[in-house]
């Protein structure tokens, strides 16, 4: 499955760490879905995941090789704030 949403293009993603290799599976994963899913998260406070391979795959824009796991863990802890 492959990501086609507006996010994909979103200036906020740029300044997220890149993930150069994919030994942890995340170099793909649309940073923007991990972010939006760690909000949700954060938000109804569930448990941190640490797999995201269900997510989206995205090679566009801004997060075209950044961090999912860093846009889940920041989406979390913005969620935890406003919750």
């Amino acid at each position: 499955m492959v990501c086609k949403d507006r996010h994909r293009y979103f200036a906020d993603y740029e300044n997220l760490p890149e993930a150069q290799d994919n030994r942890s599976g995340g170099r793909h994963v649309c940073a923007g879905c991990a972010y939006e899913e760690g909000l949700k998260d954060g938000i109804k406070e569930n448990e941190k995941k640490t797999n995201f391979s269900h997510l989206p795959k995205s090679q566009a824009g801004t997060v075209r090789h950044k961090d999912a796991k860093s846009a889940y863990s920041l989406g979390y802890a913005k969620g935890k704030i406003s919750s």
